[in-house]
């Protein structure tokens, strides 16, 4: 056999994605059992996943899925049914393919039999010829497909595109046939005729979104024969024979694109630099070329940028699995809604913010969403909702996660918070009620009353505000007991450039994140009152508390009558940081603080360099308070 080692990295890519497919299959399945269309891309995922395996090589994946496959096949042909059981145990599998992709050169050591057992008398449960349910469309159009002739995975390509096309209609034959695209006997061509009431721009659209596609040509079907002129053209077809006019997309390393980032990273700091001698030596030519140059590297700036950006779906779709998992251990009904999974986010972020979002979904089940009965007698619906949306804003990204549950008791939080000693209970009687509930973000605070293996994992919130702070992001908790929980983070687009205030306190420049902004302000001395030996102003009927950052950082200030305060916000209240200049905005490019000296100092995100050399550091409000 070949060395197979440098497809060992395609293979999970690919992997990923058909155990993905197979899992959004199953969980639609096991709502609409009936379902040819979600039936057959079970069926083929299944098979194209059993090819792959087989090529690398990995005979016990191989066996796991060609079973599956086999019990998809009898499913599709009305010869045995999905139960609940059924689909429980498909699930089983799936979690020890997703075990076995992970390291796949030990897939055999994993015994696979119990669940090939299993399979097999699930197989054996006959049952009369019951039609499938059928999607029905007003128009027919036949969709041709021509793939790059590197492409290695014509099967996984081909079967992609078929699934895409079924989320918009009813798929009534492909040329060649769907075996042969399953074996790989086809050139680089094939069409896939399908019943819709889409159009042909949106059919086109949804199979350009596979790669290694070099050319999608829709064409619209007219007349009653459309089922002769499949066998026709399957039993002449010979492959297509068209040149290659592009390539669509190449894989790049996640190490790269950073690269790439921070080469322009540098490029733009160097071109700020140069524009600011050009203005000070007050040379015309020279800033006429730079103008250029400006728009240039922001151009390239913004490319780069672009090739870093994934859709949220991609963390999106990992939560439906779970929930459902949760909500049957936890013996709970629940429906999970996403929406936004279109939004982009950089790379970076998007691996950062799984676990954070993780814990707090978890927590809307534990925690959050009652059982059927308590719901029932409280007047609300027995199946609970659990929302996760997506949106833009301006230069950020809102991710909200809401459940329509039993809410938070403010008046539990201080008792706990009291109880563990945070805080005197004179302190506690004087926080607002969403002071109170913001406190579920102090380390080790819980008002659970049992541990469990869902939330309860030594993880807090505290662990989660600190996660999305140190990417320049905010979380926000709002609560309304009886009714439910809202948690709102505010992300940026990336981590490489943030949106920033800038500030002056005394000689040195700091970078404030706009996710933690509030407003600015300017106030007198004789305004500022002292309780309990902190400092605080009353604003709009607020009491604002005031940190002075040229005490906190012990620098000298320049000693003005007027003080300038930036307003933040942190766990929920917001925070008065006093300046002695406010620059204005502009997007800073993120160095982090990778020197043994200054790694793990907090109240720091990181440092920016500035147009004349000099370095600013970029402020975490989330650990400097």
């Amino acid at each position: 056999m070949d060395d197979m080692s440098e497809y060992k990295e395609i293979f999970a890519v690919e992997s990923a994605g058909y155990l993905q497919s197979m899992n959004e299959a199953l969980l639609h399945l096991e709502k609409d059992p009936q379902n040819s269309e979600t039936i057959n891309i079970m069926f083929r995922a299944a098979h194209t996943f059993k090819g792959m395996s087989a090529t690398m090589g990995y005979s016990s994946i191989k066996e796991l899925t060609h079973n599956m496959e086999n019990l998809m096949d009898r499913v599709r042909k009305n010869e045995t049914k999905l139960d609940p059981s059924s689909i429980d145990i498909l699930f089983e599998c799936l979690d020890t393919l997703e075990i076995m992709v992970g390291t796949p050169e030990k897939s055999s050591e994993i015994d696979i039999s119990s669940l090939i057992n299993k399979i097999s008398l699930l197989s054996k449960n006959d049952m009369p010829n019951i039609a499938p349910k059928n999607s029905t469309g007003c128009n027919i159009f036949e969709i041709s497909v021509t793939l790059h002739e590197s492409c290695l995975l014509k099967s996984a390509r081909s079967t992609v595109v078929m699934r895409n096309l079924s989320e918009l209609g009813e798929i009534i034959g492909t040329i060649p046939p769907v075996k042969d695209l399953e074996d790989e006997k086809f050139d680089r061509e094939f069409n896939v005729i399908i019943s819709t009431k889409e159009d042909a721009n949106k059919l086109e659209a949804a199979a350009k979104k596979v790669s290694e596609i070099i050319k999608v040509e829709v064409k619209s079907h007219q007349g009653s024969n459309t089922k002769e002129k499949i066998e026709e053209k399957n039993s002449t077809n010979e492959g297509s024979k068209n040149s290659i006019k592009s390539v669509q997309s190449v894989r790049v390393s996640i190490e790269r694109l950073d690269s790439l980032m921070n080469l322009v990273g540098e490029l733009i700091i160097n071109k700020i630099r140069l524009m600011q001698l050009a203005r000070v030596y007050k040379l015309d030519a020279l800033e006429e070329a730079l103008a250029s140059l400006n728009r240039l590297t922001n151009d390239l700036q913004e490319e780069i940028m672009a090739s870093r950006m994934v859709p949220i779906d991609q963390i999106f779709n990992r939560f439906p699995r779970m929930i459902r998992d949760l909500a049957k251990k936890e013996e709970k009904e629940i429906d999970l809604i996403l929406e936004g999974g279109d939004i982009e986010l950089d790379r970076t972020v998007l691996d950062e913010i799984g676990d954070p979002l993780v814990h707090i979904l978890r927590n809307c089940v534990d925690h959050g969403i009652e059982l059927p009965d308590i719901r029932k007698q409280n007047g609300k619906n027995p199946k609970g909702t659990v929302k996760l949306i997506a949106r833009r804003e301006k230069n950020h990204v809102v991710i909200e996660a809401i459940d329509d549950g039993k809410g938070m008791d403010p008046k539990k939080m201080r008792v706990s918070a009291v109880k563990k000693g945070l805080m005197t209970q004179e302190e506690a009687s004087k926080l607002s009620d969403n002071e109170a509930i913001n406190l579920s973000f102090l380390p080790g605070f819980s008002t659970a009353e049992k541990v469990t293996d869902i939330s309860g994992r030594g993880v807090g919130m505290d662990v989660v505000k600190t996660k999305i702070g140190g990417m320049g992001g905010s979380i926000k908790l709002e609560s309304v007991l009886g009714k439910g929980t809202t948690i709102i983070l505010k992300l940026p687009l990336t981590v490489a450039i943030i949106h920033s205030l800038m500030v002056k306190v005394g000689t040195d420049i700091y970078a404030i994140p706009i996710t933690n902004v509030i407003r600015d302000l300017s106030i007198k001395k004789e305004d500022i009152k002292t309780i309990k030996g902190e400092e605080v102003i009353l604003i709009r009927g607020e009491v604002l508390p005031l940190v002075r950052l040229h005490k906190l950082f012990n620098i000298k200030s320049n000693g003005s009558g007027e003080l300038l305060v930036v307003v933040v916000e942190r766990a929920g209240s917001n925070v008065g940081l006093v300046v002695d200049q406010v620059i204005g905005q502009q997007e800073v490019i993120i160095k982090n603080l990778d020197n043994n000296i200054l790694k793990g100092i907090k109240g720091f995100a990181g440092a920016t360099i500035l147009g004349d050399g000099n370095v600013a550091l970029i402020i975490d409000v989330v650990t400097l308070l």
